[in-house]
């Protein structure tokens, strides 16, 4: 629980986070390396990671860090091996397009704004809420910060769906940052039709510096407005790749309640035992005993999801995983491990993709 003088010393500081969001330019003199295309028969790897990004005065550092972070992205293309898509959270840099292009990435999109708004009415339960609203808790307060969600990607991303969260459907500090969804529809090779692809970071619990009761109500909205957002934006004929920093951790109401809502209009393969990184786990796919113990971490801590469905509807099965960003947090550069799964295909074969360790 935020204590507070802290409390209030981080909402009278709200007014200078828009100036001074991190800003990740590529150095002048340095070659960007050629984006490395994904042949058919490999698997369509997905990275998520909460990179930590915020700004200066809520963080130190991070400026450093987000540029390091691209580095080691741009690295791990020079050796054919980086994500095919990378969802970042609390990706609070000035220009998304030029944290991509360090990354080495081509293609990028961004969550919403500071300014986007939701058009999604409030009911009598959700205006209560609001007149319950803590200023000192920056819930009263206008946003300052982006959604911080970035999507990198190999592939072209022929449109983009956003959504905000409303004001009803954030609690504590979470609210200081417009908090949403984005879903990016990608040109895949070998593939159809597009590929959505939806990155989100959903509310805090403790770490929100509001009653356990309050958080967890604006979480129940926000994977509620979610799941519907997901359902309506994308049809039932597309493959589907979803993560992000769900913040459902081991409360055993968050884990209830984020999964019936995606039970509801029928997306099934949204479930405890088929996360990536579950399977991976239960597949024992990391051959390095530190990556092992990356991805022990980051299930454990069931925060960090990644969730893949196939065109027909079905759970894709995992064949591959990778700890881009983990080890000390020195080394990850993050609070965050940095983890990537391979979806198919399905049959042994030699995989280019996160051959094991390789950090």
């Amino acid at each position: 629980m935020f204590k507070p003088a802290r409390a209030l010393l981080f909402a009278s500081l709200t007014a200078l986070l828009a100036a001074s969001s991190p800003s990740v330019s590529s150095p002048g003199d340095r070659r960007m390396p050629s984006p490395v295309a994904a042949k058919a028969d490999l698997p369509l790897s997905i990275m998520t990671y909460n990179v930590m990004g915020l700004p200066w005065p809520i963080a130190f550092g991070r400026d450093e860090a987000l540029g390091r972070i691209a580095d080691r992205l741009a690295g791990l293309r020079v050796e054919a091996r980086q994500p095919h898509i990378v969802l970042i959270q609390e990706g609070f840099v000035a220009d998304p397009t030029a944290f991509a292009r360090r990354a080495g990435y081509p293609y990028v999109a961004a969550g919403p704004d500071p300014a986007m708004r939701s058009a999604i009415s409030a009911t009598a339960a959700d205006r209560a809420y609001l007149h319950a609203a803590r200023w000192d808790r920056g819930e009263a307060l206008d946003k300052p910060l982006s959604s911080g969600l970035i999507i990198l990607s190999d592939y072209p991303i022929e449109a983009v769906d956003r959504i905000a969260y409303p004001a009803f459907a954030c609690a504590g500090f979470d609210c200081l940052a417009n908090k949403g969804a984005m879903i990016a529809h990608l040109r895949v090779p070998g593939i159809d039709r597009p590929v959505a692809v939806v990155n989100t970071h959903l509310n805090a619990r403790k770490a929100a510096g509001v009653p356990i009761a309050r958080s967890l109500r604006a979480f129940d909205r926000q994977a509620g407005l979610l799941a519907r957002f997901v359902a309506r934006h994308v049809p039932r004929d597309r493959m589907l790749l979803l993560g992000g920093d769900l913040n459902i951790g081991g409360d055993a109401q968050r884990i209830r309640t984020f999964f019936a809502h995606w039970n509801r209009p029928g997306l099934t393969f949204v479930a405890p035992l088929l996360g990536g990184g579950e399977q991976a786990k239960a597949q024992a796919l990391l051959a390095d005993p530190a990556d092992q113990r990356d991805l022990d971490e980051a299930v454990l801590r069931s925060k960090d999801w990644i969730f893949a469905r196939s065109a027909v509807g079905a759970p894709m099965p995992v064949a591959a995983a990778h700890i881009p960003f983990g080890g000390p947090v020195d080394q990850r550069l993050s609070d965050h491990v940095g983890y990537a799964i391979g979806y198919g295909p399905t049959e042994k074969r030699p995989l280019r993709f996160a051959d094991g360790g390789g950090r």
